[in-house]
């Protein structure tokens, strides 16, 4: 399943549904429409921000996901989480509490880095249960520690003419992708490759 802001035009919806191959679910996370910035998921499960509202949260429970909220002051989990089926890397600013609790909605390895000094590890990276795509600053160390924990082949790229906040233009899972409209051939090619799209 995927997630989109309440507010989201019925094209995205319909668009994000289609690309992806499954159902899309509108709300809003934290009273705001910035849904992919506020929450982490995979198969297993979904992170929550602790400013999620009563209403929004039974909205998920009513979905039947394994939910928890996060307790961390830290609120924007999808710009700092990078996650798949197989394992998360979370940001170095989350307490200990919040990488076991994420780790445990979640049901995979959690560690905690710093990719290329940013601690928005989330926001710089999409990864599928076939592959990951990040920033192309990234180390040959840092692709190798992220192949390692999420347990796929990881590429650098960018997205809408060289951005490297891969999330602000990708949307992905392992059956297809959403990509932003200024994306270049070479970009999509790219990504195609990286998450084993073709």
């Amino acid at each position: 399943m995927a997630f989109a802001a309440a507010s989201a035009p019925e094209s995205f919806v319909s668009d994000l549904g289609e690309a992806l191959d499954i159902p899309v679910y509108q709300t809003d996370v934290a009273q705001t429409s910035l849904v992919g910035s506020m929450i982490a998921f995979n198969s297993a499960g979904v992170a929550l921000p602790r400013n999620i509202t009563d209403r929004e949260l039974e909205f998920f429970k009513g979905l039947e996901l394994n939910t928890a909220v996060i307790d961390d002051k830290h609120t924007a989990l999808g710009n700092l989480i990078l996650a798949n089926d197989s394992g998360a890397v979370v940001s170095t600013l989350f307490s200990s509490d919040a990488r076991q609790a994420i780790s445990d909605v979640l049901d995979v390895e959690v560690e905690a880095m710093n990719l290329h000094g940013f601690r928005t590890v989330g926001s710089i990276g999409v990864a599928t249960s076939k592959g990951a795509l990040v920033h192309p600053g990234l180390s040959e160390e840092e692709l190798e520690s992220i192949e390692k924990l999420l347990k796929v082949d990881c590429d650098i790229g960018t997205v809408n003419r060289g951005v490297g906040y891969i999330r602000t233009g990708l949307i992905a899972n392992s059956r297809g992708a959403l990509i932003g409209r200024t994306t270049t051939s070479p970009e999509i090619s790219r990504i195609e490759d990286a998450l084993e799209l073709l």
